[in-house]
């Protein structure tokens, strides 16, 4: 391990220390060993996680243990993060080890808390929709009243995935909703009416280089997202618009490293809905769409190298969740017949469907095991066709 806080490049064979075990950093650890760096990852306790089980060394703690961290930080040589809903006790820690932390310890803070976040963004002077913040029954009842209904009530902190959330219809409501989300701090926001939701995923250096892979539109069934797109179906000027916000966000919030910044397209504008200083699944195409990949990106920012092409081809990705193996293992003969160069749906070549399988233990409802992703000429056409596979994987 070199402990060092100058602005150097980290050379292959250092070691990238990675707090979180899933998925995400899997693929970061993909591609920290294809450019010549070790993995080493604090798993939040799971032992044989998605990313342990490709990374040099596994360290299966909670994020809180001070023996676990001390042992990362004793074979890294700089910090990052595949999740970022931890204890920023980590990032603490490391800087007062010499080490650099990227994305930093107060960006994952701010991002962990949703008032923090809505205030940062407006600091940054990008639109979010309007917003209250309600520490009792009775001030969530003054943020309905304020914001008019429908409202979503959130989580404050620690939220993802619809988790910690609920819609407020009526007035009535309010009591319930309180006691089903904890009785909890909140955030409430105003229901946005939008055409579509899109997402940015940009990356930015340390000497204040920034990249995006333009921009992708998303669809979530169940408040997960379902499938991506890329481009997006916008106007050229509302493009550069989205990832203008999502530049201006890095810079303004000193961003080091890879962030997600998901936003609607609403009839007044672009609204900032959420970031997540980290890759994010709804980049996952750019692993074969892009010359440089949202983990490429994460990990040269992290090494402090330069970032590589972002721009991406025509592609579509639909997730595969834990739903598709409730019935057993999915006949994954689809995909390989698709890769063997015979014709899979509406007339995609199979061989442009890549399949990305997580190596995780245990199949769940609504847990993400998996990705497919497909690279063509047009996305909606790519999409169709991932859609009929998925269908595809369960028919017996």
């Amino acid at each position: 391990m070199t402990t060092r806080q100058s602005q150097a490049p980290l050379p292959p064979g250092s070691t990238i220390g990675v707090v979180g075990g899933g998925q995400l950093g899997r693929m970061l650890a993909y591609a920290a060993h294809q450019h010549g760096y070790r993995v080493a990852v604090l798993t939040g306790g799971e032992k044989d996680s998605p990313a342990g089980t490709v990374a040099e060394i596994e360290i299966a703690a909670a994020f809180d243990d001070e023996v676990a961290i001390e042992r990362l930080l004793a074979e890294s040589d700089v910090i990052t993060w595949e999740f970022e809903n931890v204890d920023v006790g980590i990032a603490d820690a490391a800087v007062s080890a010499g080490l650099e932390v990227r994305p930093s310890g107060k960006i994952i803070a701010t991002a962990q808390d949703r008032r923090a976040e809505k205030s940062a963004l407006e600091t940054a002077g990008v639109a979010v929709a309007a917003w209250r913040s309600a520490s009792s029954e009775s001030e969530l009842e003054t943020a309905v009243n304020e914001l008019g209904l429908p409202v979503i009530a959130k989580a404050a902190r620690f939220g993802y995935d619809g988790k910690g959330q609920a819609r407020i219809e009526r007035v009535d409501e309010v009591a319930d909703v309180w006691r089903r989300l904890g009785s909890q701090r909140l955030v409430v926001e105003s229901v946005v009416d939008f055409e579509r939701e899109l997402s940015v995923i940009v990356a930015r250096t340390h000497l204040g280089d920034v990249v995006d892979h333009g921009v992708m539109e998303n669809h979530h069934v169940n408040h997960i997202l379902d499938s991506t797109v890329t481009p997006a179906h916008l106007s050229a000027e509302r493009s550069r618009e989205a990832t203008a916000i999502a530049a201006r966000i890095a810079d303004e919030w000193d961003l080091v490293g890879v962030m997600c910044v998901e936003m609607f397209d609403a009839a007044d504008g672009l609204i900032v809905n959420e970031v997540a200083p980290r890759p994010h699944n709804s980049g996952h195409c750019t692993i074969e769409a892009a010359p440089a990949s949202q983990f490429s990106q994460q990990l040269r920012a992290a090494v402090g190298m330069p970032l590589g092409d972002g721009s991406c081809r025509p592609a579509a990705m639909v997730q595969l969740l834990g739903d598709l193996f409730l019935e057993g293992e999915p006949d994954w003969s689809q995909v390989f017949a698709a890769n063997s160069g015979l014709r899979a749906g509406g007339g995609l070549s199979a061989s442009s469907v890549h399949l990305h399988l997580y190596g995780k233990h245990e199949a769940r409802k609504g847990r993400k095991m998996g990705h497919m992703t497909a690279v063509g000429d047009d996305p909606d056409d790519l999409l169709d066709t991932l859609v009929a596979l998925r269908q595809a994987l369960t028919d017996r």
